[in-house]
């Protein structure tokens, strides 16, 4: 129960309406009670014809055996034309009190969800990217939307019903006992009884249950695959692969959906029928001593006392799917910040000194080092670059200054100062990434240049595509700036996307600026127009640039060579040219001498 109280929680904010929906569901209980007295009263009224005779009520004397007062009830009548306001009544206020009850839950649970799924995409968004790199974006996609959703009954349903079907079997007790005397314990022997299949198939359900959101998650999982993906699926005619892959999949979730079915409605008859022998030996007993009114009034109270068990067995069905969703959730709720628990609360000035690696050591898993005893510094000002054949590290190298990741051994200084103690937003804030692989949103060309500075005005926006070269297509485009790009920047070239991401990264005008392949991808023509506006971008600032293309970066002040995580080479190109070694034969393959 740890899971479902930490969902409970979620409700605290909203204790005046829980309070008023409780009150009201008390009110409704009382009302649901006298139920049974309206059947005594219509067939009271059916037998006596003009006038309802309340005096053949039963005196308890059997509560003197337990040393408690007998009742009775005084004799009294009353006219028949009375009765269908008396009927219309109860009926009336038990339908007001359960509308405004379940209403009022409703909302708190719709609030309650919202602000589940808002806390958990906000600690999704913080996690680091050392989790992301283990996790599949289909299965966090179930996670928010699917469990989330399982949830909702979970805190609505599952808490009207365990507030109100209890106090409905507390209320119906005494009149089980007032309408049928000593007759009511043969019902109530066979109570206990009832409970065994909701605690029993409750225990089976939670672990179907929690299989049957994996399964789910694999359903988004393999979705979000596929369709992104789609290009690669359609030139190697694999559509009927994927699609006998997702109907295995499928088939998994319908397998475990037919047996959760299978608990859940097993449940129901299962009360039915234990229930249905208390009832049954009550009924023959009670229609050897009871007059027809005072019968059908016990009769009616019996129904009413067993139908919440009912009802409870279903809520329980809903409260095992919401603690298998729940646990889904926490564990990532729970996911700790790699990175930001880490993170200072020094706030980093925009003049940058000097970045210094030293005796740096990265490794994603214990013991497989990606990165080894990496010393260097950069001047302020200064154009570094990273070269090395693929996999030899560069990329982490660079994703250490993000943080992204966090050094296993050594650190990062900036200005003096370990990385680790700048915060992490003002620590961010000071560098522009351009990468190979250009990511661009489902949103205007404007927006998607003003990402890292959502305040921009449109003139600066403006001059920044200017630089990038960006504005003369951007104008071009059928509503220009306002002109929705399509996903990842679907409707533009290469060429087009890398210049948009190099607008967004001369508006934010970061001191330090990493370039991670930005020109690899693109063809000659495209690779020209990108690199002047690179040009524009790196002016004054400090840059660290890697590279496949060896003539991007002859330039550059320094070259760094890295080889199986390990800093090999370094200096100018004609100096490293002169050298020999890997940066020489990198060359060498690349200009075909």
């Amino acid at each position: 129960m740890e899971i479902y109280r930490r969902l409970i929680t979620y409700l605290k904010p909203y204790r005046g309406r829980l309070a008023l929906a409780c009150f009201c569901t008390l009110c409704y209980t009382l009302a649901h009670s006298l139920v049974s007295v309206t059947v005594f009263i219509v067939l009271n009224g059916l037998q006596n014809r003009d006038y309802v005779i309340i005096g053949n009520t039963p005196k308890l004397e059997w509560l003197e055996k337990f040393h408690l007062p007998a009742f009775e009830l005084p004799a009294f009548q009353f006219p028949t034309y009375l009765v269908p306001f008396i009927v219309i009544a109860v009926f009336l206020l038990r339908g007001t009190f359960e509308y405004i009850s379940r209403y009022q839950m409703s909302v708190v649970g719709l609030r309650a969800v919202r602000k589940i799924r808002d806390d958990l995409y906000g600690r999704l968004v913080r996690l680091s990217m050392n989790f992301y790199s283990k996790g599949r974006t289909g299965e966090l996609m179930s996670r928010t939307m699917h469990d989330v959703s399982v949830i909702q009954a979970g805190v609505t349903d599952v808490f009207v019903d365990f507030v109100k079907q209890p106090l409905v079997i507390v209320f119906q007790i005494p009149l089980v006992f007032f309408w049928g005397g000593g007759l009511a314990w043969i019902a109530l022997a066979i109570f206990p009884t009832v409970m065994l299949p909701i605690v029993l198939l409750g225990r089976q359900l939670r672990k179907t249950e929690r299989r049957v959101q994996e399964q789910v998650a694999n359903i988004y999982a393999e979705m979000q695959e596929t369709f992104s993906g789609i290009g690669v699926v359609k030139a190697f005619n694999m559509e009927r692969y994927e699609i006998q892959k997702f109907e295995g999949i499928h088939k998994n979730v319908f397998n475990f959906l037919k047996r959760t079915l299978r608990i859940t409605i097993v449940q129901r008859p299962l009360i039915e029928v234990i229930g249905a022998f208390g009832i049954a030996f009550a009924i023959w007993y009670g229609m050897r001593v009871l007059p027809l009114d005072r019968f059908a009034s016990f009769l009616t109270t019996l129904f009413l006392f067993y139908e919440p068990l009912k009802k409870l067995s279903k809520a329980n069905a809903s409260l095992q799917q919401a603690v298998a969703a729940g646990t889904r959730i926490f564990e990532l709720m729970d996911e700790p910040l790699e990175v930001e628990s880490r993170g200072g609360t020094v706030s980093l000035e925009r003049d940058v000194k000097a970045i210094c690696y030293q005796d740096v050591w990265l490794a994603y898993e214990p013991g497989k080092y990606v990165l080894s005893a990496i010393d260097f510094s950069v001047r302020s000002g200064e154009v570094v670059a990273l070269v090395g054949t693929s996999g030899a590290g560069k990329t982490s190298l660079v994703n250490l200054l993000l943080r992204f990741y966090d050094p296993t051994k050594g650190k990062i200084t900036l200005n003096d100062v370990d990385i680790s103690n700048y915060e992490l937003r003002s620590l961010r804030e000071k560098i522009g990434l351009v990468t190979q692989e250009t990511f661009l949103f489902n949103a205007t060309a404007f927006e998607n240049i003003a990402y890292g500075r959502l305040s921009a005005a449109f003139e600066d926006v403006k001059k920044a595509a200017e630089a990038a070269f960006a504005d003369e297509f951007i104008r071009e485009l059928p509503k220009g700036y306002a002109t929705v790009i399509g996903e990842r920047g679907v409707t533009l070239s290469g060429g087009q996307r890398q210049r948009l991401s190099i607008a967004r990264a001369l508006l934010k005008n970061p001191p330090i600026l990493i370039l991670d392949e930005a020109t690899s991808q693109l063809d000659t023509e495209s690779e020209r127009q990108v690199q002047k506006a690179l040009e524009h971008l790196m002016r004054g600032r400090t840059v660290l640039v890697i590279a496949h293309r060896l003539s991007t970066i002859q330039n550059a002040d320094r070259i760094f060579v890295l080889d199986q995580g390990r800093l090999v080479q370094s200096g100018t190109n004609a100096s490293l040219l002169r050298e020999g070694g890997i940066y020489k034969r990198l060359y060498d393959l690349q200009f075909n001498v």
